[in-house]
């Protein structure tokens, strides 16, 4: 018993000083716009404190691999667009290269030691989260799960016109 209190006791020890990561992906412009194909863009939200994302990756597993920086401020969104700051309105967080492809694929967010902080499998064509390559709408999280709804980069997502099956 007394080695078992202890192992408890040295676990609560180590791990009381780390910080559970609060980023996560929540919206995805796979489909790029109107004006564009390869206006495409990501965004993260910051749902805690504000949080350094320095030597953090976003990557796809193909030809998507974004090394971020900077930080990403408290209950904050930082949208990352592709190639140019004309993806959408606002300021980009940051601008990236590479591309997502319409087949869909699955998105990977580490941290900088290369921890999983989220995962999208966003599946064939994109079906398990959604998006619209017709009307441009993007897959969103919600609390009830990914939904196809009008973009709102940098903004708290809609509620969903459409939810994946």
């Amino acid at each position: 018993m007394r080695s078992y209190c202890l192992g408890v006791s040295l676990f609560f020890l180590l791990n009381a000083g780390i910080v559970q990561a609060s980023v996560s992906i929540s919206e995805v412009a796979w489909m790029g716009s109107a004006a564009s194909a390869n206006y495409e863009w990501i965004e993260l939200y910051n749902n805690g404190e504000a949080l350094s994302i320095d030597g953090w990756i976003l990557s796809d597993g193909q030809n998507l691999n974004i090394n971020l920086t900077g930080t990403i401020g408290a209950n904050n969104y930082a949208v990352l667009e592709r190639t140019s700051d004309d993806s959408v309105t606002g300021t980009a967080f940051l601008i990236y290269t590479g591309a997502l492809v319409n087949t869909g694929t699955t998105l990977t967010l580490q941290d900088s030691s290369g921890g999983i902080i989220d995962q999208v499998a966003g599946g064939e064509n994109w079906q398990n989260i959604g998006g619209d390559n017709v009307s441009k709408e993007t897959a969103q999280y919600t609390p009830s799960g990914w939904v196809t709804d009008g973009s709102t980069p940098g903004a708290a997502n809609g509620t969903g016109r459409i939810s994946p099956p």
